[in-house]
Protein backbone atom coordinates (compact mmCIF):
# COMPACT_ATOMS: atom_id res chain seq x y z
CA UNK A 1 0.00 0.00 0.00
CA UNK A 2 1.41 3.68 -0.73
CA UNK A 3 0.10 5.73 1.90
CA UNK A 4 -1.81 5.84 5.42
CA UNK A 5 -3.39 8.82 6.65
CA UNK A 6 -3.77 8.92 10.12
CA UNK A 7 -6.36 11.12 11.87
CA UNK A 8 -6.69 11.45 15.90
CA UNK A 9 -9.61 12.69 16.94
CA UNK A 10 -10.66 13.96 20.21
CA UNK A 11 -14.21 15.43 20.97
CA UNK A 12 -14.73 16.25 17.49
CA UNK A 13 -18.19 14.83 16.88
CA UNK A 14 -19.31 17.70 15.14
CA UNK A 15 -16.58 17.63 12.34
CA UNK A 16 -16.95 13.45 11.61
CA UNK A 17 -18.93 13.87 8.27
CA UNK A 18 -16.58 16.33 6.49
CA UNK A 19 -13.61 14.35 7.51
CA UNK A 20 -15.71 11.06 5.96
CA UNK A 21 -16.52 13.22 2.86
CA UNK A 22 -12.71 14.65 2.29
CA UNK A 23 -11.44 10.77 2.45
CA UNK A 24 -14.01 9.88 0.10
CA UNK A 25 -13.67 12.68 -2.75
CA UNK A 26 -10.38 11.75 -2.99
CA UNK A 27 -9.45 10.99 -6.32
CA UNK A 28 -6.04 8.63 -5.93
CA UNK A 29 -7.02 5.60 -3.76
CA UNK A 30 -4.28 3.47 -2.77
CA UNK A 31 -4.23 4.04 0.87
CA UNK A 32 -5.80 3.24 4.02
CA UNK A 33 -7.42 5.49 7.06
CA UNK A 34 -6.57 4.97 10.39
CA UNK A 35 -8.72 6.58 13.18
CA UNK A 36 -7.61 6.66 16.77
CA UNK A 37 -10.23 8.31 19.02
CA UNK A 38 -8.35 9.24 21.90
CA UNK A 39 -10.67 9.00 24.88
CA UNK A 40 -13.52 11.39 23.26
CA UNK A 41 -16.40 12.23 25.89
CA UNK A 42 -18.97 13.50 23.61
CA UNK A 43 -20.48 11.18 20.77
CA UNK A 44 -17.63 11.45 18.55
CA UNK A 45 -17.32 7.09 19.26
CA UNK A 46 -21.03 6.92 18.32
CA UNK A 47 -21.01 8.78 15.11
CA UNK A 48 -17.65 6.97 13.46
CA UNK A 49 -18.82 3.95 14.04
CA UNK A 50 -22.49 4.67 12.39
CA UNK A 51 -20.69 6.27 9.75
CA UNK A 52 -18.43 3.07 8.90
CA UNK A 53 -21.88 0.95 8.95
CA UNK A 54 -23.33 2.89 6.97
CA UNK A 55 -21.85 1.90 3.27
CA UNK A 56 -19.19 0.32 2.06
CA UNK A 57 -16.08 2.67 1.84
CA UNK A 58 -13.66 2.99 -1.09
CA UNK A 59 -10.18 2.62 1.41
CA UNK A 60 -10.08 0.58 3.92
CA UNK A 61 -10.56 2.24 7.50
CA UNK A 62 -9.09 1.43 10.74
CA UNK A 63 -10.77 2.46 13.81
CA UNK A 64 -9.16 2.01 17.48
CA UNK A 65 -10.95 3.96 20.74
CA UNK A 66 -7.76 4.49 23.64
CA UNK A 67 -7.91 6.00 26.95
CA UNK A 68 -7.23 10.13 26.65
CA UNK A 69 -2.96 9.56 26.42
CA UNK A 70 -2.58 12.35 23.87
CA UNK A 71 -1.29 12.79 20.03
CA UNK A 72 2.27 11.62 20.35
CA UNK A 73 0.87 8.29 21.74
CA UNK A 74 -1.79 8.04 19.13
CA UNK A 75 0.90 8.81 16.80
CA UNK A 76 3.21 5.41 17.86
CA UNK A 77 0.21 3.53 17.60
CA UNK A 78 -0.88 4.57 13.74
CA UNK A 79 2.87 4.13 13.51
CA UNK A 80 2.97 0.93 14.55
CA UNK A 81 0.35 -0.60 12.86
CA UNK A 82 0.39 1.25 9.25
CA UNK A 83 0.83 -1.27 6.40
CA UNK A 84 1.62 1.28 4.12
CA UNK A 85 5.40 3.30 2.13
CA UNK A 86 4.30 6.64 3.33
CA UNK A 87 2.81 8.36 5.96
CA UNK A 88 0.50 11.54 6.72
CA UNK A 89 -1.14 13.18 9.26
CA UNK A 90 -4.83 14.35 8.91
CA UNK A 91 -6.07 16.35 12.02
CA UNK A 92 -9.83 16.07 12.82
CA UNK A 93 -10.65 19.45 12.31
CA UNK A 94 -8.87 19.76 8.43
CA UNK A 95 -9.39 19.13 5.36
CA UNK A 96 -7.89 18.04 2.17
CA UNK A 97 -8.60 18.39 -1.23
CA UNK A 98 -9.66 15.90 -3.57
CA UNK A 99 -6.37 16.09 -5.08
CA UNK A 100 -4.27 15.77 -2.07
CA UNK A 101 -3.20 12.00 -2.79
CA UNK A 102 -2.88 12.33 -6.21
CA UNK A 103 0.44 15.01 -5.57
CA UNK A 104 1.78 13.04 -3.13
CA UNK A 105 1.89 9.95 -4.99
CA UNK A 106 3.23 12.10 -7.85
CA UNK A 107 5.72 13.89 -5.07
CA UNK A 108 6.90 10.38 -3.96
CA UNK A 109 7.76 8.49 -7.02
CA UNK A 110 9.93 11.85 -7.99
CA UNK A 111 12.07 11.22 -4.97
CA UNK A 112 12.05 7.40 -5.63
CA UNK A 113 13.86 7.89 -9.39
CA UNK A 114 16.51 10.02 -7.39
CA UNK A 115 19.59 9.00 -6.81
CA UNK A 116 20.18 10.00 -3.11
CA UNK A 117 16.67 8.68 -2.53
CA UNK A 118 17.78 7.09 0.88
CA UNK A 119 18.21 10.68 1.90
CA UNK A 120 14.83 11.62 1.99
CA UNK A 121 12.51 11.55 4.78
CA UNK A 122 9.77 12.05 2.70
CA UNK A 123 7.99 15.22 1.03
CA UNK A 124 5.55 18.14 1.74
CA UNK A 125 2.95 20.65 1.07
CA UNK A 126 1.81 23.38 2.03
CA UNK A 127 -1.45 24.06 4.40
CA UNK A 128 -3.67 27.28 4.00
CA UNK A 129 -7.04 28.20 5.67
CA UNK A 130 -10.42 27.75 4.15
CA UNK A 131 -10.14 31.99 3.12
CA UNK A 132 -6.74 31.03 1.46
CA UNK A 133 -4.43 32.34 3.34
CA UNK A 134 -1.10 30.49 4.04
CA UNK A 135 -0.43 28.78 7.47
CA UNK A 136 3.71 28.81 6.86
CA UNK A 137 6.09 30.45 4.70
CA UNK A 138 5.65 29.96 0.84
CA UNK A 139 9.66 29.27 -0.03
CA UNK A 140 11.50 31.21 -2.60
CA UNK A 141 9.63 32.97 -5.55
CA UNK A 142 9.86 30.76 -8.66
CA UNK A 143 10.53 27.91 -7.36
CA UNK A 144 8.20 24.67 -7.40
CA UNK A 145 9.90 22.83 -4.35
CA UNK A 146 12.89 22.94 -1.89
CA UNK A 147 15.44 20.48 -0.64
CA UNK A 148 16.01 21.04 2.90
CA UNK A 149 15.46 19.42 6.10
CA UNK A 150 13.13 20.33 9.47
CA UNK A 151 15.74 22.46 10.97
CA UNK A 152 16.61 24.38 7.82
CA UNK A 153 13.34 25.28 6.49
CA UNK A 154 13.97 28.85 8.58
CA UNK A 155 16.76 29.39 5.54
CA UNK A 156 14.25 29.25 3.14
CA UNK A 157 10.89 31.08 4.60
CA UNK A 158 9.10 27.47 5.10
CA UNK A 159 8.95 28.28 8.69
CA UNK A 160 5.11 27.27 10.04
CA UNK A 161 2.77 24.50 9.47
CA UNK A 162 3.06 22.39 6.58
CA UNK A 163 1.56 19.51 5.50
CA UNK A 164 4.44 16.98 5.97
CA UNK A 165 4.47 13.28 4.52
CA UNK A 166 7.02 10.88 6.50
CA UNK A 167 8.77 7.50 4.97
CA UNK A 168 6.59 4.74 7.54
CA UNK A 169 9.89 3.13 7.50
CA UNK A 170 11.41 6.52 8.84
CA UNK A 171 8.71 6.97 11.79
CA UNK A 172 9.28 3.73 13.21
CA UNK A 173 12.37 3.96 13.69
CA UNK A 174 11.84 7.58 15.31
CA UNK A 175 9.16 7.34 17.77
CA UNK A 176 7.68 10.35 20.31
CA UNK A 177 8.84 10.46 23.56
CA UNK A 178 6.40 10.12 26.33
CA UNK A 179 6.37 11.23 29.82
CA UNK A 180 4.32 10.01 32.59
CA UNK A 181 0.66 11.92 33.11
CA UNK A 182 1.53 14.48 30.30
CA UNK A 183 -0.18 14.08 26.88
CA UNK A 184 1.35 16.29 25.20
CA UNK A 185 5.15 16.60 23.37
CA UNK A 186 5.48 18.95 20.33
CA UNK A 187 5.73 17.22 16.92
CA UNK A 188 9.26 18.95 16.07
CA UNK A 189 10.93 17.09 18.35
CA UNK A 190 11.00 13.98 16.31
CA UNK A 191 10.41 16.03 13.08
CA UNK A 192 14.50 17.89 13.84
CA UNK A 193 15.52 14.65 15.42
CA UNK A 194 15.26 12.92 11.97
CA UNK A 195 16.55 16.13 10.43
CA UNK A 196 19.51 16.08 12.36
CA UNK A 197 20.60 12.69 10.94
CA UNK A 198 20.98 13.90 7.31
CA UNK A 199 17.15 13.22 6.03
CA UNK A 200 15.86 15.86 4.09
CA UNK A 201 12.15 16.75 3.05
CA UNK A 202 11.29 17.84 -0.71
CA UNK A 203 9.33 20.89 0.33
CA UNK A 204 6.64 21.65 -2.47
CA UNK A 205 5.19 24.95 -2.51
CA UNK A 206 1.74 23.97 -3.44
CA UNK A 207 -0.74 23.70 -1.44
CA UNK A 208 -2.90 20.25 -0.13
CA UNK A 209 -4.26 20.26 3.28
CA UNK A 210 -7.07 23.26 4.47
CA UNK A 211 -6.64 23.70 7.88
CA UNK A 212 -7.95 26.00 10.89
CA UNK A 213 -6.32 27.02 14.44
CA UNK A 214 -9.87 26.03 16.49
CA UNK A 215 -10.50 28.44 19.60
CA UNK A 216 -10.38 25.22 21.60
CA UNK A 217 -7.25 23.13 19.62
CA UNK A 218 -3.94 22.35 20.99
CA UNK A 219 -2.22 25.41 18.88
CA UNK A 220 -4.67 27.85 20.07
CA UNK A 221 -4.05 26.98 23.86
CA UNK A 222 -0.56 26.55 23.97
CA UNK A 223 0.70 28.09 27.09
CA UNK A 224 -1.76 26.02 29.34
CA UNK A 225 -1.05 23.22 27.18
CA UNK A 226 2.54 23.90 27.88
CA UNK A 227 1.94 24.23 32.00
CA UNK A 228 0.05 21.16 31.90
CA UNK A 229 3.09 19.21 30.04
CA UNK A 230 5.94 20.21 31.69
CA UNK A 231 8.31 17.55 30.89
CA UNK A 232 7.68 17.64 27.25
CA UNK A 233 8.21 21.16 26.93
CA UNK A 234 11.81 20.55 28.71
CA UNK A 235 12.54 17.80 26.52
CA UNK A 236 11.27 20.37 23.35
CA UNK A 237 13.91 22.99 25.10
CA UNK A 238 16.71 20.76 25.63
CA UNK A 239 16.69 19.23 21.93
CA UNK A 240 16.29 22.82 20.77
CA UNK A 241 19.00 23.76 22.70
CA UNK A 242 21.34 20.49 20.69
CA UNK A 243 19.60 21.14 17.38
CA UNK A 244 18.35 24.67 16.58
CA UNK A 245 20.71 27.76 15.20
CA UNK A 246 21.51 30.38 17.84
CA UNK A 247 18.85 32.41 17.44
CA UNK A 248 16.04 29.88 17.66
CA UNK A 249 17.87 28.57 21.10
CA UNK A 250 17.67 32.26 22.53
CA UNK A 251 13.98 32.29 21.73
CA UNK A 252 12.72 28.74 22.60
CA UNK A 253 14.79 29.24 25.99
CA UNK A 254 13.37 32.52 26.64
CA UNK A 255 9.60 30.90 26.02
CA UNK A 256 10.45 27.82 28.49
CA UNK A 257 11.39 30.43 30.99
CA UNK A 258 7.79 32.27 30.64
CA UNK A 259 6.48 29.22 30.83
CA UNK A 260 8.07 28.27 34.25
CA UNK A 261 7.57 31.87 35.63
CA UNK A 262 3.52 31.12 35.19
CA UNK A 263 4.10 27.92 37.22
CA UNK A 264 5.67 30.32 39.74
CA UNK A 265 9.08 28.74 39.62
CA UNK A 266 12.27 30.76 40.51
CA UNK A 267 15.45 31.21 38.02
CA UNK A 268 17.34 28.44 40.45
CA UNK A 269 14.76 26.31 39.94
CA UNK A 270 14.51 27.07 36.64
CA UNK A 271 18.23 26.36 35.99
CA UNK A 272 18.33 22.99 37.56
CA UNK A 273 15.93 21.67 34.08
CA UNK A 274 18.19 23.24 31.36
CA UNK A 275 21.25 23.96 33.17
CA UNK A 276 21.29 27.34 31.76
CA UNK A 277 22.75 30.19 34.42
CA UNK A 278 20.12 32.76 35.81
CA UNK A 279 22.02 35.85 34.00
CA UNK A 280 21.65 33.99 30.38
CA UNK A 281 17.82 32.78 31.63
CA UNK A 282 17.31 36.49 32.50
CA UNK A 283 18.70 37.66 28.82
CA UNK A 284 17.21 35.08 27.16
CA UNK A 285 13.44 35.78 28.52
CA UNK A 286 13.85 39.35 27.95
CA UNK A 287 14.75 39.16 23.95
CA UNK A 288 11.71 36.34 23.70
CA UNK A 289 9.34 39.19 25.47
CA UNK A 290 10.37 41.88 22.83
CA UNK A 291 10.14 39.28 20.42
CA UNK A 292 6.56 38.35 21.40
CA UNK A 293 5.56 41.71 21.65
CA UNK A 294 6.39 42.80 18.40
CA UNK A 295 4.87 39.67 16.91
CA UNK A 296 1.67 40.32 18.23
CA UNK A 297 1.87 43.94 16.64
CA UNK A 298 2.53 42.25 13.23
Amino acid sequence: MFLTIFTPIYNRERYVNRLFDTIEKQEYKDFEWIIINDGSTDKTEEKIKNKIKSKEFSVPITFITTANEGKQRAINKAVSIAKSKYFFILDSDDTLFPTTTKLINKWCEEIEQLPNYKKYAGVSGLRITQQGNYLSGIGVRKKKYIDASNLERYKYNLEGDMAEVYKTSILKCFPFKVFKNENFVSEETVWNKIASKGYIIRWHLSPIYIGEYLSDGLTKNAVKRDIKNYQGLIFQTKESIRLKPFKKRILAIGYFVNISRKKGYSFDKINKYINISRINLFICYNIWRVFDTVKSFV
